[in-house]
C-alpha cells in the first residue's frame, strides 16, 4: 500500500509531436533606407498595423514598449502580443509570438532588414514553430492570410505601391 498523500494524482499530459507545418517566409521592399524602415515598423506600428488583425479592433494602439509587443484597447484593456527577444537597431527583431494562440507554446517570428540601395530596404519575415502549438493547421493558415496583409500594410506606409 503507498501511503504517499499523491498517489492519485493525474499523470501528465505526454509531450505531444509537433505537427509537420511549413515556416511562414515573406519579403518585401520598401523605399526607404534602412534606418527609416526599421523606425517605420518599431516606432510607427500603431499608425499602419490593420484593425482587422488586432484583439481590441478599432482604436487599439499596438506599440513596441520596454521588451514587449503589446496592444492597448480603447478602453485601456492591454494584451501581450510577443516578447521581444533580440532588437538589433536598423537590423533584426526577433519576437516570441503569443498572440493567436496558447502563451504557453510561444513561436518565434524574426524580421530582418537589409540595405537593397542607399534608399531601399528589404525586410523578411519568417514565422516557425507553428507546428507546435495545439491547432497547428488552422493556426498556420491564419498566419499565411494574415502576415501578407499585415506586410503589405507596412510597405505601403513605408511607401511602396
Amino acid at each position: 500500500m503507498n501511503s504517499s498523500l499523491f498517489s492519485h494524482a493525474e499523470q501528465p499530459e505526454p509531450a505531444r509531436e509537433p505537427t509537420p507545418v511549413e515556416d511562414i517566409v515573406l519579403e518585401r521592399e520598401v523605399p526607404r533606407e534602412l534606418h527609416e524602415a526599421f523606425n517605420g515598423f518599431t516606432e510607427y506600428l500603431h499608425l499602419w498595423w490593420p484593425e482587422e488583425f488586432t484583439e481590441f479592433g478599432e482604436g487599439t494602439h499596438p506599440e513596441f514598449e520596454a521588451a514587449s509587443l503589446t496592444e492597448t484597447g480603447p478602453e485601456g484593456q492591454t494584451a501581450v502580443w510577443a516578447t521581444v527577444t533580440t532588437r538589433v537597431q536598423d537590423s533584426e527583431l526577433v519576437l516570441e509570438w503569443v498572440a493567436g494562440h496558447s502563451p504557453q507554446t510561444p513561436t518565434e517570428v524574426r524580421i530582418t532588414f537589409s540595405a537593397v540601395s542607399a534608399d531601399r530596404t528589404k525586410i523578411r519575415l519568417m514565422h516557425s514553430g507553428l507546428g507546435a502549438v495545439a491547432e497547428a493547421v488552422e493556426t498556420h493558415l491564419g498566419f499565411s492570410t494574415a502576415w501578407p496583409q499585415i506586410l503589405d500594410r507596412y510597405a505601403r506606409f513605408m511607401g511602396a505601391r
